[in-house]
């Protein structure tokens, strides 16, 4: 079997597919009649008798029973049988017999291919001992021809050769009844290799040592028979999937536990992850590990077999969460030597015998394990590249305080006289020893990668490389342009693009939040990025507004009761399987403060130890199998019945792995129950295409009594008939690269905005014709490379402005420096003029300090003056009025030209945003401020200053007559959210969710008010609605449009999506792991109901989707409590719920019905005049009034009804200048209806009646296209989401 590997399979659902800890165990050597030559040859003083090669003896592989004839296979699975290898085989309980008189295939499990594993087995070669040798084991990594690695164990045993090995029943007559051969003092190797999906290299190791008992003392007869049970109870040991639950089994003396991933997108760690450092500097540890960055072709020596795995491993573990695909081969056998003069990247390892052999290779890094020194052979470029220099004191600084020698840690410690209670000490101290290494490695690998970010360009999926390279120290480029051509960067980069959350992007997350962790690259700069986002605009911009929301709820604060974490060690006391089923830890207190938000976070659950079964006397016996399946269960369901609700993921665990069970036993009903209880715990552990594969393999029969099954309808539904959840991720990645002919107006506006220079495409029309004159022609390359250039200059001394932290103290909240000028003469005395995005300021030269020059709402004028007295010389400089202060004069020389236009610009984006109550146009006169200078610089024209003033389009704009904005917009708009940046697409804001909260600043940032915002792609956005700042990275809830959205107190968010799930976000976590399916189609509202039940308020949701399906849930055990279905029913669109019944508002009619379904009655609008029926859009009850209020698309009217007379509207209002109606809600006295659209459909509309004298009160105009949502903010404020990514907040009167 080949152990190269071109790709790796990471998706963590493979990963839980795989449950068996075994997937086969084999038995290597040679059969009689070569061991017969081998030992007459050895007689003989043969010269090339060791010259053997090894083959496979035995196959063992589940499924070890058969069900339906209560007996065992045979060795040889035949239900497996995708290849097959020559070779003997046995029948159950004989060795060796008969062996030459008939041969047959060996049968394969799918997956597995055997070539090259015998000697992979013996890398040493095959060969007789004259003198017993101690048993010895090595560890493999093998890879099947799609990249899907498995693990090897191996052991190798010796026995003594007897004559009865050389003459087994062989005919008479035979040649080989020769003389009787000198057998005494001979040993025959034997090598038993166990391979499994999962590294799980010590707990195999530990089993293999308890079968290495059994099989010192046994005959020759009893040899194959006990591997054979050895594997078929390592069979019944299932792998536990990531989480808080690990394993513990019992074989032999020993009491083995197999510890779960730590992440779903984590790998199993078995070993000693400072097994390196035990082996090298830790200088050495960093040059190799920059080898392997950088894709080199590395091969590691050592004499030590099986620490060539343990330290290939562990620095491919050192990657995470970068993912190494090339081949790996941390074992080659003798034979397999040649592999090292592959053209392609490896990570290879071989004995240190073959040192001279291979360095005569060209183009290696050669690695020798056991001198703890590295070398390149003969070639030039194969330095290894320095990294940036932080990066490398902070990883020094890191394992300078790690102590990897454990003896001078616990040398203080009593020695232990328990052996489960040392082994247990010394698997925990592996533990925590390997969590330190991995968080010292990730902070490593992202230190390297925190700024990729910052150079992506999601919209257009650009990575604008000589950007990023420009930005790195200079010491460091090679290293990184080395780095940006391999797969492990592509591979990264492709998830960023994808907006994947992983390892890499919770750190990155923590770190923004950490003012500690600062870039490790580069000096710490005010800016963090070169774009300006629009939550920090906002909360910059809300005081000037006005803007405040004071919380109506009580509920100021959530008291969480702290409960003692006790641990618990494993004992290998003879407990019975009852009592030691479960070693449960009491959960810790689930929340904790994450001091740099303030927002209080789940921490992760603590271990619980889950015992399995002892296992059956016979593992081949099918009672014996089913009775420990069904001990197994009621283990798991013990699990279950002891884990709170609020621990989902111990839950999770549990019912993956009943449901796993389940399927051994030949339950699929039972299940398919288990997995579908996952979609409403953490539906990242259901198994997607593991179901599919059990309702594939069910029978007709199965399949009917399944849809039968009221608890799997919906499971069935979602799994057989849907295709949401299919949606293929686009893969494309592209370098920016500057253009190499000239480029027309598309493809000038094409490369402007994948390069990040521009992103309004007014901007773009305007710098298209500047740069061309207003002429149809065309912009040449080198004007386009001069333009890009000058750019990156701009954007890199912007990014590198830093100043003294006398001044940084006295900054404004969220103020960032944009532009600093050289030293300059002013009316304040010597210094810099500098430009933040608030204002004016002077920094003094004699000494730190800053003296404001003028906030921008407080310039009147920027004008160029004449020579003063203050400049003596004939100098010209600029004069800026300010209100109520002394004219500030600074000598700019020949800046000042280029000051004046910035400082009008800057005025005028802040006048507007004034205006228009959007901080949007700040950000726009930033990006004009960074274009303008951009084009200062330019040398394309002889007069560039002239071309670069055009750009000042907010200060030409501002003084003109503003748009005709009607006065009651203006007065009611108070601001404008803006919730996509420039770089990525803008999605609608389909639902909106405003959570009452404490505004009081002593208070956690936990209980302040909240606002929740989804987008047309399935992203929830939340905003601290205090500050009006996102805290928290965006959340996937599907891939599909969400249509409503309700919270359940403080702790959850419950969505209805366009793919027919309800998704609930859990809103202290910030994650989305829970889903219920019961609908067939897409889930187009819900409404929540105050119930009280022995004396105590709760909670029930019903939810409606547009087939008619009207279903009732249990928001505490998220189950379905019970459902409907409307007859004839193509199009509910809402529903209410009023005076105990159902209001169900459909295409053309609105049905008013029982809880149980029973239609009451059948509400309609009257025919138009021309007959025909009138399309109804939405409706709303005000309870207070009893009153039905409907809305229709066709006639733009608006229909009145008393609840306790359905049969005609009482008053019928019409909505001018109205062509569509999404939504209405109730707020104080008034009906706020929002959704229709003027000609310009760039603009909404919304009408607020007041609701006591059904007249029309006010028609707002929503400036930033058609309203699809309203929500209200405690009825002082109403906020509505618009089709293009804004939010906008109104007052209410």
């Amino acid at each position: 079997m080949t152990e190269a590997s071109e790709t790796v399979k990471g998706d963590a659902e493979v990963g839980l597919q795989s449950h068996r800890l075994l997937e086969m165990c084999l038995i290597i050597g040679v059969p009689p009649k070569t061991l017969r030559q081998m030992v007459q040859d050895l007689h003989n003083d043969v010269s090339d008798a060791c010259d053997v090669s090894p083959e496979v003896l035995s196959i063992h592989a589940p499924p070890f029973i058969d069900p339906q004839a209560h007996s065992h296979t045979h060795s040889q699975s035949p239900l497996r049988k995708p290849e097959q290898v020559t070779g003997p085989a046995f029948p159950s309980g004989e060795f060796f017999v008969n062996i030459e008189l008939f041969k047959e295939p060996l049968n394969v499990p799918r997956g597995i291919d055997l070539c090259g594993l015998p000697e992979l087995c013996f890398p040493d070669g095959f060969k007789l001992e004259r003198e017993d040798k101690s048993e010895s084991f090595h560890f493999l990594v093998l890879t099947d021809i799609l990249g899907n690695r498995q693990q090897g164990v191996v052991l190798q045993i010796h026995r003594e050769v007897k004559e009865s090995d050389l003459y087994q029943a062989l005919p008479e007559g035979s040649e080989l009844a020769a003389l009787p051969l000198e057998t005494s003092c001979l040993f025959v190797p034997y090598g038993i290799c166990v391979i499994t999906k999962f590294p799980y290299y010590t707990v195999l190791k530990d089993c293999l040592s308890c079968l290495l008992l059994d099989l010192t003392n046994c005959g020759e007869r009893e040899f194959e028979k006990k591997v054979k049970d050895f594997a078929a109870q390592l069979a019944l040991v299932p792998c536990p999937p990531p989480g808080p639950l690990q394993l513990c089994f019992e074989m032999g003396p020993l009491s083995i536990v197999l510890s779960p991933p730590e992440d779903i997108d984590s790998p199993v760690i078995d070993i000693g992850l400072h097994i390196p450092f035990l082996c090298f500097k830790p200088e050495t540890v960093l040059q190799i590990l920059t080898y392997i960055l950088t894709e080199r072709r590395l091969v590691f020596f050592s004499s030590d077999w099986p620490l060539l795995t343990l330290v290939t491993e562990c620095f491919v573990h050192f990657l995470y969460p970068l993912q190494w695909r090339h081949p790996y081969i941390p074992v080659l056998a003798n034979q397999m030597l040649d592999l090292v003069m592959a053209p392609t990247v490896f990570l290879m390892g071989c004995h240190s015998r073959h040192f001279e052999t291979i360095n005569e290779v060209e183009e290696l890094v050669l690695v020798d394990i056991d001198k703890g020194v590295f070398l390149t052979t003969q070639h030039k470029g194969l330095e290894a590249p320095h990294l940036p220099t932080a990066v490398v004191e902070e990883f020094l600084s890191s394992m300078q305080q790690l102590q990897v020698n454990r003896e001078l840690t616990s040398a203080h410690l009593a020695s232990h006289t328990n052996l489960a209670t040392a082994r247990e000490r010394e698997r925990l101290q592996r533990q925590q020893m390997n969590q330190r290494v991995r968080q010292i490695f990730l902070q490593l690998i992202g230190n390297l990668l925190r700024d990729v970010s910052k150079h992506l360009n999601l919209k257009h999926r650009v990575f604008i490389k000589k950007e990023f390279l420009d930005s790195r120290q200079p010491a460091a480029q090679p290293f990184y342009t080395s780095f940006l051509k391999t797969d492990l960067f592509h591979c990264f980069l492709k998830a960023r693009l994808n907006k994947k959350v992983d390892a890499f992007t919770r750190w990155e997350h923590m770190a923004r939040n950490d003012p500690n962790r600062a870039s490790m690259d580069q000096p710490v700069s005010l800016r963090s990025s070169g774009t300006f986002s629009s939550s920090t605009l906002a909360s910059s911009t809300l005081s000037s507004s006005n803007l405040s929301v004071t919380t109506l709820s009580s509920d100021s604060s959530r008291k969480r009761n702290d409960q003692t974490l006790l641990v618990q060690q494993l004992s290998s006391t003879s407990l019975t399987d009852d009592t030691r089923s479960l070693n449960s830890v009491m959960p810790r207190n689930p929340n904790k403060l994450n001091r740099a938000s303030g927002r209080l976070v789940k921490d992760k659950a603590p271990l619980r130890t889950l015992q399995l079964p002892s296992f059956p006397c016979d593992p081949l016996d099918f009672l014996g199998v089913s009775l420990y399946y069904t001990k197994l269960v009621v283990h798991i369901s013990r699990a279950i019945d002891q884990t709170g609700p609020e621990e989902f993921e111990g839950l999770a665990v549990c019912y993956y792995m009943r449901g796993i069970v389940y399927l051994a036993q030949g339950q699929a009903l039972l299940a398919l129950m288990d997995f579908q209880n996952l979609e409403r715990i953490d539906m990242n552990f259901f198994p997607l295409a593991l179901v599919k594969r059990t309702l594939e393999s069910m029978s007709p029969e199965q399949l009917r009594t399944m849809q039968e099954t009221e608890e799997l309808k919906g499971l069935f539904h979602g799994i057989m008939e849907k295709h949401w959840d299919m949606v293929r991720q686009d893969e494309t990645i592209k370098n920016f690269e500057l253009p190499k002919q000239p480029l027309d107006k598309q493809e000038f506006e094409n490369h402007i905005q994948a390069a990040g220079i521009v992103t309004n495409p007014n901007t773009t029309d305007r710098l298209f014709d500047i740069l061309t004159g207003g002429q149809q022609k065309l912009i040449e390359p080198k004007t386009f490379n001069e333009l890009y250039a000058r750019w990156t200059e701009i954007k890199s001394e912007v990014d590198n402005i830093t100043l003294p932290p006398e001044v940084t103290k006295h900054l404004l909240d969220n103020e960032q420096v944009w532009k600093v000028s050289n030293p300059v003469k002013t009316s304040y005395g010597l210094g810099r003029m500098v430009l933040s995005q608030k204002r004016l300021f002077l920094l003094t030269e004699a000494h730190p300090y800053c003296k404001e020059i003028a906030r921008f709402r407080d310039i009147q004028e920027v004008e160029p003056c004449l020579p003063v007295n203050l400049f003596p010389l004939k100098i010209l400089a600029l004069k800026i009025k300010v209100r109520d202060k002394e004219p500030f004069i600074a000598n700019l020389k020949s800046e000042r030209d280029l000051w004046k236009v910035i400082i009008r610009e800057m005025r005028a984006g802040l006048f507007l945003a004034d205006r228009h109550k959007d901080a949007q146009y700040i950000q726009q006169a930033l990006n004009n401020v960074q274009l303008i200078n951009t084009l200062a610089k330019c040398r394309f024209y002889p007069r560039p200053m002239t071309l670069a003033a055009k750009l000042a389009y907010l200060d030409q704009t501002a003084g003109e007559e503003p748009p005709s904005v009607p006065t009651m917009t203006s007065d009611a708009l108070k601001h404008t959210l803006h919730l996509s940046d420039a770089s990525s697409t803008s999605d609608a804001v389909d639902v909106l969710l405003y959570v009452p909260g404490n505004l009081d600043p002593c208070e956690s940032a936990d209980t302040h008010p909240k606002l929740w915002c989804a987008l047309s792609d399935g992203r929830v956005l939340m905003f601290n609605a205090a500050t009006w700042i996102m805290e928290q990275l965006p959340i996937q809830a599907g891939r599909s449009k969400l249509h409503c959205i309700i919270g359940i107190g403080h702790e959850q968010v419950w969505l209805g999506s366009e793919d027919s799930f309800i998704y609930i976000i859990d809103a202290v976590a910030m994650t989305c792991k829970k889903r219920l399916m019961g609908h067939r189609n897409q889930v187009s509202d819900m409404i929540q109901e105050q119930v009280e039940k022995n004396g105590e308020k709760t909670s029930q949701i019903y939810s409606c989707s547009l087939d008619g399906a009207i279903i009732l849930w249990d928001p505490v055990q998220m189950v379905l409590k019970s459902q409907f279905q409307l007859p004839q029913c193509w199009r509910l669109t809402a529903i209410a719920l009023h005076h105990d019944r159902i209001w169900c508002c459909m295409e053309y009619n609105l049905l008013v019905v029982t809880r149980n379904g029973e239609q009451l009655h059948d509400v309609t609008i009257p025919p138009s005049p021309e007959g025909g029926s009138i399309l109804m859009t939405y409706f709303l009850i005000i309870s207070q009034k009893d009153e039905l209020w409907m809305v229709c698309s066709q006639s733009a009217n608006l229909y009145v009804w008393k609840t306790a007379n359905l049969g005609k509207p009482f008053r019928t209002m019409t909505l001018p200048h109205c062509t569509e109606i999404v939504c209405m809600i109730h707020v104080k006295n008034q009906v706020w209806v929002g959704g229709g659209v003027t000609g310009d459909k760039t603009k909404g509309r919304i009408y607020i009646i007041d609701s006591e004298s059904y007249t029309l009160e006010k028609e707002l105009e929503a400036p930033c296209g058609s309203i699809g949502s309203l929500c209200s903010a405690e009825d002082r404020y109403v906020l509505s989401g618009t089709k293009d990514s804004k939010a906008i907040i109104w007052k209410v009167d």
